[in-house]
């Protein structure tokens, strides 16, 4: 049955979405408002904002820009699930350089222009790909082009050696088709072992049971692909992860290499990431390099590959062949 709202008023109506408040003897009935978000990601907000309105803790002029603020983010997921169809997505890719500051290899980064609202930052979409669950074809799309990719560049010269990083979210690689998947995108491109590289968070060790966890990384290992721990540090990171499974890179955040020239904090938990490599006999990159200072740095302690804006932005591969 529809609530009923009492004192209260149709103010407004945002496509099909009834907004309130609006003072009036008469009642109406909230239900629209409850079946337009009722399964959408955005359902609880909507109901908060209902309970705020009933009780009096914002006004209508609040209520009617949360209203139209998620009617805004239901838009915007309708246009991320048509996004693959309309082939709106692509890839940027950001290099990786050595100590030499030659390039060995990218990092593949979705980007999405939508016909509709234009770039939409990868800060705001995926989030919103993760929580609807589309992330899982997202990400089985940026892995064949990635596979795509380096069938090509091992063509080229230049290029040949190239390692090529993609990001794998906990939801996709949980996914009981992903690692299956993988195995049959590295036959199909012959991709050679060691050129891709997977890039997880540590939110994968928290989210997938161990032994599932410890199979899933063998089988990857086992069919040439290397596996990095990204922004390490951030998150719950566990030593016996590490040790026991095949992780072939570390990539210190960048939020310890900002600060890392003059902050002594920063410049103890990047040195000791650096040495956990080293004891792993992993290989360890400094994500978010900017400046030449930093880069002397942290070649000081003996950081042996770096990726940042210093070295180049995420940009069309042709950019960088």
């Amino acid at each position: 049955m529809a609530t009923i709202i009492p004192a209260a008023f149709v103010s407004d109506v945002i496509d099909g979405a009834i907004v309130i408040l609006k003072e009036s003897r008469s009642g109406i009935e909230a239900a629209p408002l409850e079946r337009e978000f009722a399964d959408d990601a955005t359902a609880p907000a909507s109901h908060g904002i209902v309970s705020a309105a009933l009780t009096g803790l914002c006004d209508q002029r609040a209520v009617l820009e949360q209203i139209a603020g998620l009617q805004a983010v239901h838009s915007l997921q309708d246009a991320l699930s048509n996004a693959l169809a309309r082939r709106e997505l692509s890839l940027q890719y950001q290099p990786i350089v050595d100590r030499s500051q030659k390039v060995i290899g990218m990092e593949a980064l979705m980007r999405w222009n939508s016909t509709e609202y234009g770039q939409i930052p990868p800060a705001q979409f995926i989030p919103m790909a993760e929580r609807s669950g589309a992330i899982i074809c997202l990400g089985a799309w940026a892995l064949e082009e990635s596979c795509k990719q380096l069938e090509k560049w091992a063509g080229n010269a230049k290029s040949a050696a190239w390692t090529l990083s993609v990001n794998v979210s906990a939801h996709q690689f949980n996914h009981w088709s992903f690692v299956g998947e993988l195995v049959r995108l590295v036959e199909q491109y012959g991709i050679a072992p060691g050129r891709l590289i997977l890039e997880v968070t540590e939110s994968v060790f928290l989210n997938t049971e161990g032994n599932r966890l410890q199979g899933s990384f063998q089988r990857i290992c086992d069919a040439g692909v290397g596996i990095a721990v990204d922004d390490f540090g951030t998150g719950f990171s566990s030593m016996g992860y590490l040790r026991n499974l095949s992780v072939s890179r570390i990539k210190i955040d960048k939020i310890f290499i900002d600060e890392v020239v003059k902050s002594k904090k920063d410049q103890g938990i990047v040195e000791a990431i650096i040495m956990l490599a080293r004891a792993l006999e992993v290989g360890v990159v400094a994500e978010g390099v900017e400046t030449a200072e930093q880069l002397t740095y942290l070649k000081s302690v003996g950081c042996s590959a770096f990726q940042g804006f210093y070295f180049g932005r995420p940009s069309d591969i042709a950019q960088f062949l």
